[in-house]
């Protein structure tokens, strides 16, 4: 039985990262993602070629390329990737790299900002995915947090445990605090609390389902990865009130991808 709850879990995760990574992938840059207010951008071919892949990864097939002398025009941007248009009409994808080598209107090489550890340490909001155990069970976590000071940041979390007595769903506002920012491996200290809701297996001997207040203290590390990715893992301990003589008592750890933008 657990075997199978941990595969379920791990299903259920893979298929929630996905739109994470594709959140990463598409985050606005400091360059934006269009240029409505403004002329979209050209620029001219100055190397021999460059290649014009389908979709915004090297893994898309290449279907054209642009020769030297050509002018593109900058429609998009995805992290390392560029939406561009010739004069024909048709678009493609081009690399960062390929666009460093191009040339503007003035004849000089374009300059273009790259997703990097400066934008991590300065950034205003994050999200992530999570997985750890709590209590013996599989535990799995969604968060969004927003950065109020270049210490402080608010969060909200939204977490499902599936164990062998029960399934528990929770939701927790967390304060976190994290005393350097500018470290690429940089603790935190999180303070919160929130509502959980238990339910007891139907096949086993238990009290209703119920529902009660937490509140929790924790530490974790923070690991800035790439691009606008980084590595979460944390460890809390949590109160829960109950209507009991005296109130229980649980401990949580996860690790997790988070993007921040």
């Amino acid at each position: 039985m657990r075997s199978k709850t941990s595969t379920l879990c791990c299903t259920r995760f893979l298929w929630l990262l996905m739109p994470l990574l594709a959140l990463g992938a598409g985050t606005v840059s400091a360059d934006g993602w269009w240029w409505d207010d403004e002329p979209q951008p050209q620029v001219q071919v100055a190397e021999p070629f460059i290649e014009w892949h389908t979709g915004p990864a090297s893994a898309y097939p290449v279907i054209r390329v642009s020769e030297k002398g050509e002018w593109l025009t900058l429609l998009m941007r995805k992290t390392q990737w560029f939406k561009v248009q010739d004069d024909h009409g048709r678009e493609g994808w081009v690399h960062i790299d390929d666009l460093l080598l191009t040339l503007d209107g003035q004849g000089e090489q374009i300059t273009l900002s790259r997703p990097r550890f400066d934008d991590f340490s300065s950034r205003n909001w994050e999200a992530g995915l999570m997985m750890g155990q709590f209590e013996g069970g599989t535990v799995t976590s969604l968060y969004g947090g927003y950065g109020m000071t270049e210490n402080l940041s608010v969060e909200l979390s939204g977490s499902q445990v599936l164990g062998s007595a029960s399934e528990i769903l929770m939701i927790n506002g967390n304060l976190v605090h994290q005393p350097f920012p500018y470290w690429r491996v940089s603790p935190f200290f999180t303070l919160g609390g929130g509502q959980i809701y238990i339910k007891p297996k139907a096949t086993l001997s238990q009290p209703g389902d119920r529902t009660n207040w937490t509140a929790h203290a924790g530490l974790g590390l923070r690991v800035y990865l790439a691009d606008r990715y980084f590595l979460r893992a944390e460890f809390k301990d949590y109160k829960i009130f109950t209507n009991r003589e005296t109130d229980e008592e649980a401990t949580e750890w996860k690790v997790g991808l988070s993007v921040f933008f």
